[in-house]
């Protein structure tokens, strides 16, 4: 499908159910534009989507406290979206100490690694899982083994439930057309929306555009919250999601 930026006084980007990237009022682009041959009122057509990894996402803090490494000087991680994480020894806490991020499985540019590692943590959303190490004479460590890595557009703060955002096939000629999957993060919670809005994230034209061939490719990582719009008649109400942030995927060399 051709992905079709539209450049008015407030910007918009159409995702079949519409992204939403205005400041104020904010418009639809209709399914009903689209043409698809051999429809009726619904859905068109319904594409096999591409398994999406929904879980192993962390948020990193670095870790300032003054004693020998690898005690101290490593990470704190937590799962979003969960109250309690997983550590390497079983126990569940608020969050883990890992005495270091492993990159090697990704191959992140030098540069993208470099901004990443000199951020506070505020920022920087990873894949990935947390594997033994053992230091003569501290013993076992956690290492946190990086899959992937996700940097937020802006420095927006990020509040709500972390999903992901995926085109999922399908394709309508009315609205409200629920034609992206949206995944909770490290849960087993699956529904679809209709339409994203991306206004309150405060990203550039490019971000957005970026943003967009996430979603229709292998997905964005945003946050916020689902809303219901309501309509006079009910079969008509759009399910949104407003994010206040989303994170584009860091691509490896």
């Amino acid at each position: 499908m051709n992905k079709i930026s539209l450049n008015y006084k407030y910007s918009i980007i159409p995702l079949l159910g519409a992204i939403i990237v205005s400041n104020g009022f904010f418009s639809k682009v209709s399914a009903q534009n689209i043409s698809t041959p051999g429809t009726t009122d619904s859905v068109a057509v319904t594409v096999e989507n591409q398994e999406f990894p929904q879980w192993g996402y962390y948020t990193v803090r670095r870790d300032f406290r003054k004693c020998a490494f690898p005690i101290c000087g490593g990470y704190f991680i937590k799962q979003v979206n969960l109250k309690a994480t997983p550590c390497l020894d079983g126990v569940l806490r608020s969050e883990c100490y890992v005495s270091a991020i492993d990159w090697s499985s990704v191959k992140v540019p030098p540069s993208q690694l470099v901004k990443i590692q000199n951020d506070d943590g505020s920022r920087v959303i990873l894949r990935g899982n947390i594997v033994p190490v053992t230091f003569p004479r501290f013993g076992e460590f956690g290492n946190l083994r990086v899959k992937e890595a996700f940097y937020a557009a802006t420095n927006v703060p990020a509040k709500g439930t972390f999903v992901a955002l995926k085109d999922n096939g399908i394709r309508c000629i009315t609205t409200p057309c629920f034609s992206t999957d949206n995944l909770v993060l490290n849960k087993p919670k699956t529904a679809q929306v209709s339409s994203i809005d991306l206004s309150q994230t405060g990203a550039t034209q490019k971000q957005l555009d970026a943003a967009t061939n996430e979603i229709f490719n292998q997905g964005l990582i945003a946050v916020g919250k689902t809303e219901v719009v309501e309509n006079v008649d009910p079969i008509k109400r759009d399910t949104k999601f407003v994010a206040t942030q989303f994170y584009l995927r860091v691509e490896p060399n």
